[in-house]
């Protein structure tokens, strides 16, 4: 999640939309007042070596920042942190700077986004089948809907579809009068070639997914 002052920006991060390499893009951009929340320390890692700003203004002001960052999520004198929903940036920032500055998020295709997840957790251990991730729940987490609505109404003001992705960011970059955003490949290497959602859900994870996500098929208009 990145709050850019200059920019006029809030950035809401999402769950497997490419959400870290936008991240990572965005925070190159990024001044000393912005906000700019902690990432894994691999992700970390990556971002200092692609250029981009550490983090920086996420904690409470009473905290001073240590040796090394401060890890995702909530915690202990974190502020921001990386999966804030907009309803807890809104309150956190004052509603005056959300409605001033430019809200917008990442949205993917459910099935895409369960299967990315699939591959990602289960990238150093076997993979039990994709029937067992679904049957324990765990696909959920890609939900993402909570994070940009208030529960029903959708809160940002722009979308960014992952399917047409570097031509949002295109857009969104020119309207804010950024320079355009070349992306590295953050966690692109977890999901094997080969993967296409058709051949690895089941029906039953099908119909698992279109249950769980029902108001991102309906907003967004996903189909198989």
């Amino acid at each position: 999640m990145l709050v850019m002052h200059t920019a006029g920006l809030i950035f809401v991060r999402t769950r497997k939309t490419a959400g870290t390499s936008v991240e990572i893009a965005l925070s190159r951009h990024a001044g000393e007042r912005d906000v700019i929340t902690s990432m894994s320390p691999r992700d970390e890692a990556l971002r200092t070596a692609q250029g981009g700003r550490a983090p920086q203004n996420h904690l409470l002001p009473e905290q001073k920042p240590g040796p090394e960052p401060v890890p995702p999520g909530r915690g202990p004198g974190v502020r921001f942190y990386n999966h804030m929903t907009a309803v807890e940036i809104r309150d956190a920032l004052g509603a005056g700077v959300w409605d001033r500055y430019l809200t917008v998020c990442l949205e993917r295709s459910p099935y895409e986004k369960v299967v990315s997840l699939y591959f990602h957790r289960h990238r150093t251990e076997p993979r039990n089948g994709i029937g067992q991730f679904i049957e324990s729940g765990e696909f959920r987490e890609a939900f993402n809907w909570p994070l940009y609505t208030d529960g029903g109404a959708v809160m940002v003001d722009v979308i960014v579809r992952h399917e047409h992705l570097q031509a949002g960011l295109d857009a969104l970059c020119a309207r804010i009068g950024m320079p355009a955003l070349a992306l590295p490949r953050a966690k692109s290497q977890f999901r094997p070639p080969g993967s296409d959602y058709h051949q690895v859900l089941t029906p039953a994870a099908r119909q698992a997914i279109e249950d769980a996500f029902a108001p991102e098929f309906a907003h967004h208009g996903y189909t198989w």
